[in-house]
């Protein structure tokens, strides 16, 4: 009886040292990720930049494109311009709000935040591919013909 009850201490003590998950590994996954985002943000405000222009100079652009329709392009344009500001401005919120330095007592409340930031920060990635893609798209009409 003795043995078997020291036998189930030492395996449930084992169990209980083991870590559920590592949270410098789940924070270290959340920050990859943020700076491949942040890779592609140089993209994001290069393109806001050429519909910034293109809008500014619309008179020229009709000239190079005579067949457009400006009223159109210019809707286009703004609607394109203000996904890629949205876009920008959730990631703009997520690292304002982000703690990298996170802390609590509790270890799953660490790795949930961990978790919770990574899901969010996965979300904005894959706005950021769908406006970069989507805006590309768009400017790519406007290449000298």
């Amino acid at each position: 009886m003795k043995r078997t009850l020291l036998i189930v201490l030492a395996a449930s003590s084992f169990a209980a040292c083991k870590p559920k998950q590592d949270v410098s590994s789940i924070k270290n996954e959340t920050m990859k990720l943020h700076d491949e985002v942040m890779a592609s943000h140089g993209k994001i405000i290069a393109n806001q930049m050429k519909i910034d222009t293109l809008l500014k100079e619309m008179k020229a652009l009709k000239q190079l494109f005579p067949a457009i329709d400006t009223l159109q392009e210019k809707t286009a344009l703004t609607t394109t311009l203000n996904n890629l500001l949205k876009a920008e401005e959730s990631m703009n919120d997520w690292m304002h709000r982000f703690n990298p330095d996170y802390n609590s007592t509790n270890l799953d409340s660490v790795i949930n935040y961990y978790k919770t930031e990574k899901q969010k920060i996965n979300a904005i990635d894959s706005l950021y591919k769908k406006e970069i893609k989507e805006s590309n798209l768009y400017l790519s009409k406007f290449k000298k013909p």
